[in-house]
């Protein structure tokens, strides 16, 4: 295992001896399950429904593991968001999975819940992923790696070598623009929707920092400890990934992105629940 986080540190394994690891488990392979047979049962091929079905799973499987991201010091926040994905799932089918895995991962390189810095290993996998979504339509991945890169080197300056990070992101940028011919789009509009998809996100998002306030637990590893300046840095790129992507697809980016917008709100409405059962207790 050491040998392993030494080359790739972003990983977090899951350890069934937890509860709420247990949960989520069972949770995600028996929405699998459920999904499968009811595609099966409305004469979807067989093939087609095991592919939509395991997304969903993995897609609620994600929503949790972001919103263990997001409010890493409550572990039940991150199940506020699951009922939501799960009515999603059969409504939108499944979403983008590799945005997600893409938001879970720059997520942990900044806040660090791992308790490792990140390799160069997993900084050439969030370039390549970048690269691989931007020429898919997610535009926003490889710039906002160059935000995610310069703020952890703003961080911690004297232990990261800036061109490391912020060049290959640049370089994959400046690739996938003039080599590839995939432009950054400038036609940014909003409707009425995106609009209350944009200031939903940025209340839950401001609601989760004012709740938890300095609250953090430990990383897995006792090499870091995270710190709540990158645990909300992360939360704010994470949010400013969906708003940009708001603004050029409109509220069809929210089919994409369910399941990390869910982690967002439903860590704020674990952090509303708790303190309304706070203040009738008393």
């Amino acid at each position: 295992m050491k040998e392993i986080k030494s080359f790739i540190a972003l990983g977090r394994p899951i350890d069934l001896s937890y509860l709420t690891n247990r949960l989520i488990v069972f949770v995600s392979v028996t929405l699998f399950a459920i999904y499968f047979a009811y595609l099966l049962l409305t004469a979807a091929p067989a093939a087609e429904a095991l592919s939509t079905a395991f997304g969903a799973g993995i897609a609620l499987f994600l929503s949790w593991a972001i919103g263990r991201e997001i409010d890493p010091a409550y572990e039940w926040s991150a199940f506020f968001a699951l009922p939501f994905v799960l009515v999603a799932a059969f409504y939108y089918g499944s979403p983008d999975l590799l945005s997600l895995f893409f938001i879970l991962l720059f997520m942990r390189f900044l806040n660090r819940s791992p308790g490792l810095r990140a390799t160069v290993f997993d900084t050439l996998l969030l370039v390549i992923l970048g690269i691989v979504l931007y020429n898919n339509g997610v535009y926003t991945g490889l710039p906002l790696l160059l935000v995610v890169f310069a703020a952890d080197y703003i961080l911690e300056p004297f232990t990261r070598k800036l061109f490391v990070y912020i060049l290959p992101a640049l370089a994959a940028l400046a690739f996938s623009s003039y080599f590839l011919n995939h432009y950054l789009p400038y036609n940014i509009s909003i409707s009425i929707p995106a609009g209350l998809f944009i200031f939903l996100l940025v209340i839950f998002l401001i609601y989760v920092i004012i709740a938890t306030g300095k609250d953090i637990v430990p990383g897995d590893s006792t090499e870091i400890q995270p710190d709540i300046s990158r645990v909300n840095l992360a939360r704010f790129c994470v949010v400013l990934f969906m708003i940009i992507e708001v603004l050029q697809k409109g509220e069809n980016a929210f089919e994409l992105f369910y399941p990390a917008a869910f982690a967002i709100a439903g860590a704020g409405l674990y952090h509303v629940f708790q303190n309304i059962k706070n203040s009738l207790v008393r």
